[in-house]
């Protein structure tokens, strides 16, 4: 199963706002203004039978807002994340959604939570040979 969640969370940052850069490490210069950080908080395995796991992943997008206008910035990115953040793509839902503001920028924390299912590789029933027949009384 190979996969980058924090990929996915990007991808649906980009398709609302295809103009603002989306971060996944700190900058040495510092972030461009306005942009988006993802930033993964904590992960929780939960093993379940036939190698099928439970997943919980939390991340953090945070928002550096246009410095004209921080607070107005804030106040309309938080109303489209909203109502339009809600579902990675063919992946999984976002959940537990919640906003705070911290030194000028806005703060998302969210979960996403979904079933992992191990490939199986092996090999398969090719044919069965059958022998039978309706039971005649």
């Amino acid at each position: 199963m190979a996969f980058n969640i924090s990929e996915r969370i990007a991808m649906e940052l980009a398709k609302l706002s295809p103009d603002i850069p989306i971060y996944r490490e700190q900058q040495r210069g510092g972030f461009q203004e306005p942009s988006f950080f993802v930033n993964k908080i904590t992960s929780h395995i939960n093993p379940n039978l036939f190698g099928i796991q439970f997943r919980d992943n939390h991340f953090e997008v945070i928002y550096f807002p246009n410095i004209d206008k921080p607070n107005e910035d804030m106040d309309l990115m938080e109303e489209q994340l909203s109502d339009n953040f809600k579902q990675l793509e063919d992946f999984a839902t976002v959940s537990d959604i919640d906003f705070e503001r911290s030194d000028s920028t806005l703060i998302m924390t969210f979960r996403v939570s979904f079933r992992a299912v191990p490939v199986d590789k092996g090999t398969k029933q090719q044919a069965i040979d059958y022998q039978g027949g309706l039971k005649h009384d």
